[in-house]
């Protein structure tokens, strides 16, 4: 069996190869507020993604709408639509996102 330093590397690389956004998002029904951890792409590997992004919900519904080249082709610029569950009402919230990738 691995022992947790172990353990925790892998789960450090396995989060390194995900693009994941984080935010905060209030819901529109019952006014309470909530954090989220989108996977934009990679590995949905539910378990290793909730132990890393404690108390965060986890969604994979993401959907890449466009792409923007910045600072001569090193920096990327990534428009997503997200749509995430409320943990209080159960909710669906969909919402755009902005994210960077550097080259």
């Amino acid at each position: 069996m691995k022992d947790r330093w172990e353990m925790r590397q892998m789960k450090l690389q396995m989060a390194a190869t995900n693009n994941v956004v984080t935010g905060d998002k209030s819901c529109i029904l019952c006014n309470k507020d909530f954090e989220y951890a989108a996977i934009v792409s990679g590995e949905k590997n539910v378990e290793d993604l909730s132990s890393i992004y404690k108390g965060k919900v986890l969604t994979d519904q993401v959907v890449v709408l466009k792409k923007n080249i910045a600072n001569n082709g090193a920096l990327q610029i990534v428009d997503v639509e997200i749509t995430v569950r409320c943990p209080h009402c159960q909710s669906n919230h969909r919402f755009n996102q902005f994210f960077t990738l550097q080259s």
